[in-house]
């Protein structure tokens, strides 16, 4: 087969597709993966070839910027599911995201065709936010399969998907792009998943981080209790290094007897000053394997950083600002394995409290640890790749 993987471009809704990428190349199959020019270098990295379609200068990142500044955006507050006024505010907010990945789409569009009407891929691989998967496979009658990263929080675009992709679908001649696609690749415990009914294949969640280096020791479990603190890389890209409250968080352990252990860009480390003797410095390391010697991971909620403590079975504090972090946060204290405590509310005494509750409550180690079995019982996407054969 040839597949072509489509994806928006920013980092975090590349990664979770590079498993699968891969474990289709290693059963001989040809891969080809595109975006906007800026992502090149890190697909390239992954080691899987990248088409960059589109102008040299369209940057989703620096799009959001200019447009969050305009509207001088704050941070997320907890969502009232009775109050629909808030409930639709929050659907609007998300939607103002998602039509910035439709321009990314668009931007890449007439490139891409062009590359597949001569490569002729046999099935399209696209994130939710990878519009322009769905538009090739519709325009070349191909099937088109959708990878969740996480929690399925865009399913229900397909109510209204006029409002954020129509335009990019009339200009091709759809009456739709049908952004649901064929199949949903599903790596999320049912526990966890939004009840959405549509097509759905589960399947297991295997991280991947980019390309980095981890010390030697972190891999050895220490005498006492291990946390990990990281936030993410959205946040900076964003210009909210505001909201990165991982110095908070490193304060409010300073006096816990546990090893805490730091996973945040090097260029963030002035603001966490004097680190306590309790503190490791880490930088940006494959969280992967970290967190196999970790017993609460500390995080601002990010797909990457949930799923990846999902799969190593560890309870998770989860500090939400932004909307896709709020309805991680939500679903993994529905779930059981962690607790929710949104930014707006994350003093150094509710943060400190959180994370010893997660420590001396073994029902939160618990229950992480059945849902990590529930992950590793699901097909690999070794195996996931003979049911992709299946649909073409």
């Amino acid at each position: 087969m040839r597949v072509l993987a489509a994806t928006w471009d920013l980092p975090g809704h590349f990664h979770p597709l590079v498993p699968l990428c891969w474990a289709l190349r290693a059963a001989g199959h040809e891969v080809t993966v595109v975006s906007n020019p800026g992502l090149a270098p890190a697909i390239s990295n992954s080691g899987l070839p990248a088409l960059a379609a589109g102008r040299p200068d369209f940057d989703s990142y620096a799009v959001l910027r200019e447009r969050l500044a305009q509207r001088r955006w704050k941070p997320t507050q907890p969502v009232d599911r009775a109050d629909h006024d808030q409930v639709e505010r929050t659907r609007r907010r998300r939607l103002n995201g998602l039509r910035i990945a439709a321009e990314s789409a668009a931007a890449q569009a007439e490139d891409t065709l062009a590359f597949a009407r001569d490569w002729r891929p046999d099935l399209v691989l696209y994130e939710p936010a990878g519009f322009l998967g769905p538009l090739v496979a519709r325009l070349l009658g191909v099937p088109a399969v959708r990878v969740l990263w996480s929690v399925d929080f865009t399913a229900s675009l397909a109510e209204f998907e006029n409002d954020v992709v129509g335009e990019l679908a009339a200009r091709y001649g759809l009456d739709a792009l049908g952004v649901n696609g064929d199949l949903t690749l599903d790596p999320c415990p049912p526990d966890l998943q939004f009840p959405y009914e549509l097509e759905r294949q589960r399947f297991r969640y295997v991280p991947y981080n980019g390309p980095s280096a981890l010390p030697a020791w972190t891999v050895r479990r220490p005498d006492r209790p291990r946390v990990c603190v990281t936030w993410g890389t959205s946040q900076h890209r964003l210009g909210f290094d505001d909201m990165v409250l991982a110095p908070r968080v490193v304060e409010a352990l300073a006096d816990v007897d546990a090893d805490v252990v730091v996973a945040v860009l090097d260029s963030q480390r002035e603001a966490f000053g004097t680190l306590p003797p309790n503190v490791s410095w880490l930088g940006r390391v494959p969280l992967h394997p970290l967190l196999g010697t970790c017993d609460v991971l500390v995080q601002q909620g990010g797909a990457g950083g949930t799923m990846t403590g999902l799969i190593n079975g560890v309870p998770q504090l989860v500090v939400p600002q932004l909307p896709d972090e709020l309805f991680h946060g939500q679903q993994m204290e529905k779930g059981g394995s962690g607790l929710n405590l949104p930014g707006a509310e994350a003093s150094v005494e509710a943060l400190r409290a959180g994370v010893l509750e997660l420590l001396d409550s073994p029902g939160y180690r618990q229950r992480a640890g059945e849902l990590r079995a529930d992950m590793l019982a699901q097909p690999s996407p070794a195996e996931v790749v003979d049911i992709l054969r299946g649909l073409v």
